[in-house]
């Protein structure tokens, strides 16, 4: 049977009427919506008139009232169309399952317009007609709303993926039987788990898993509708966890609101694992043919400019000494971020390093000491990536500081500055970053990160303070939401702020990293060592351990702060 032919939208409509609760006309489960996307997806609107004559005719038959059916038809076919132009927009593709990016899209703007759309429309007509009474409005508008999520998140993918032309299925006989036979397993791991006898609900999960790893979109999309299958038809016979009972019995319309809960969540961990395999895989794909056109082209020009070979190399070392006298420039350029003079705070003493994985990098640090206030600002950040990029992200980051100058006490603020003036040059990109603010009068210390390292502390004594308060990485996607935690210095408290070039360090024979533990136990050992002691020790191991200068992996900074008190 034609899955997008108005008989069949028909057909399932009045099948599904019957796991119909609350109302005659409202079902916690609706694949119709499901049927009619997947007909906008394969087909384009002009599947438009079949779902809205299938989804009319289907409540009509139900209850032979035109004016409900008339809107209800409406309802569903414009919440497909709704979540089919979402889709189409934001995505530009008609496949939910082509990438991570597109799947996110469609669980959440794909599905939810559609759906709110329909209940408000088919809920409301059902209250005007007086076939629902006042007090069941929100109960069966959210029965109502669950189900067309339901059918779009579990039937509009299955047929989309097993009907679209293009993505077919070719599968020798011996991967055929595997698949049958994983389905199979879902089938009966889902019966033992929604079965009243053990509380297996887990079991099924690893099978669809693998089902989905194994055949992809495909095996995501089958095994999904499996389980979904045989849960809410065990859990309408009364069994399972879901099975809700109240004084009056079995409450199969609230048992299977909670169950859809539960199957989006296992269908979106299995399209969740298909979109990054496929991911993966089109990289791959990707690779393999710039690698062979890369080959064609090498041999080509083997064949053709063989008697040229001398006059081309000397055009790429001319342009490669031109590259080092532009990244030479940069590393001047980039040099003159960081403090340009020794800054020499009362009661502290401070010292910073910074060594760049390429001539430039994505390491940063700045200092503010206000002699009128006794007030020492530090700043350290990290931008995702290495080399030129990095770089000029850095700079951007400096340039957002001036807020930060101004008041090196407004901590939470200054964070929030640096990613709003930043966000739009970040893309793919990411920054790190923390600030100290510091008394030296009194020893008061607040700090603030995003996403950064705690700052540690080290005692005079040996003792290791972290300061870990909330804040996430500077991105274009979340808010920073930091937090700031205050803390009481010491004379002799050692302050260590470093970057992941150091702890992430790794030796080339054992791939071990040096590690944030093996750092700060250096540390402690020389806590009462001069600070470029100090430094030049922990350097020496990082270059050591990661085989010599040239074989870094990160840019490396390290700042030490010792609080020595004013007089």
């Amino acid at each position: 049977m034609d899955p997008h032919h108005p008989h069949w939208v028909f057909h399932l409509s009045t099948n599904w009427f019957n796991i119909a609760f609350l109302n005659s006309q409202v079902s916690p489960v609706w694949p119709p919506e499901g049927v009619g996307l997947s007909s906008l997806l394969l087909l384009g609107p002009v599947a438009l008139p079949g779902i809205y004559l299938g989804a009319t005719l289907a409540n009509f038959y139900n209850n032979p009232h035109f004016q409900t059916a008339f809107i209800i038809g409406i309802g569903n076919t414009l919440s497909s169309y709704v979540n089919y132009r979402i889709i189409k927009r934001v995505t530009e593709k008609t496949d939910p399952l082509y990438s991570t990016k597109d799947l996110i899209y469609f669980l959440s703007i794909g599905t939810f317009p559609g759906s709110l759309i329909s209940a408000v429309m088919g809920v409301t007509s059902l209250w005007y007609w007086d076939f629902l009474s006042s007090e069941l409005y929100f109960n069966v508008f959210f029965t109502w709303f669950s189900g067309e999520m339901l059918g779009f998140l579990i039937v509009a993918p299955l047929l989309y993926v097993w009907f679209y032309p293009k993505s077919k299925l070719n599968l020798e006989l011996s991967k055929q039987l595997e698949l049958f036979l994983w389905i199979v397993i879902v089938y009966i791991s889902g019966s033992i788990a929604f079965s009243d006898e053990w509380p297996l609900l887990f079991v099924p999960i690893p099978f669809v898993i693998v089902t989905s790893i194994r055949f992809r979109q495909f095996g995501a999309t089958l095994s999904t509708v499996v389980l979904s299958f045989i849960a809410v038809t065990l859990t309408i016979e009364g069994k399972g966890v879901f099975a809700r009972r109240d004084a009056s019995g079995l409450s199969i319309n609230d048992s299977l609101i909670f169950l859809d809960a539960f199957l989006f969540c296992i269908s979106g961990i299995a399209y969740f694992l298909v979109t990054a395999t496929r991911e993966r895989e089109r990289a791959q794909e990707t690779s393999l043919k710039s690698l062979q056109v890369l080959n064609e082209l090498k041999e080509q020009a083997n064949e053709e400019l063989e008697q040229k070979v001398l006059e081309r190399t000397a055009v790429i070392e001319e342009q490669r000494i031109e590259i080092e006298k532009q990244l030479d420039m940069a590393k001047r350029i980039q040099e003159s971020l960081f403090p340009q003079k020794e800054i020499i705070p009362n009661g502290v003493e401070i010292l910073f390093k910074n060594i760049p994985m390429m001539k430039v990098g994505g390491d940063l640090y700045d200092i503010v000491w206000r002699h009128d206030k006794q007030e020492l600002g530090v700043f350290i950040c990290d931008v995702s990536g290495h080399g030129i990029p990095a770089a000029l992200l850095s700079a951007l980051v400096k340039t957002s500081l001036e807020k930060w100058k101004e008041d090196p006490s407004d901590l939470k603020e200054s964070l929030e500055s640096i990613r709003n003036q930043i966000i739009p040059n970040l893309r793919e990109h990411f920054v790190t970053a923390s600030f100290v603010h510091l008394h030296t009068e009194s020893g008061a210390l607040t700090f603030a990160r995003a996403g950064h390292f705690p700052l540690f502390i080290i005692r005079k004594s040996g003792a290791l303070v972290s300061l870990k308060p909330m804040g996430r990485i500077i991105t274009p996607i979340f808010d920073i939401l930091a937090e700031e935690e205050k803390f009481q210095l010491e004379k002799g408290d050692l302050i260590v702020m470093l970057t992941d070039g150091l702890t992430e360090a790794r030796d080339p024979s054992s791939l071990q990293m040096f590690g944030e533990d093996k750092l700060l136990h250096l540390v402690r050992e020389l806590r009462n060592q001069p600070l470029v002691q100090i430094q030049d020790e922990v350097f020496q191991s990082v270059i050591h351990l990661s085989g010599g200068i040239q074989a870094i992996q990160d840019d490396l900074t390290l700042g030490l702060i010792r609080y020595t008190g004013v007089s």
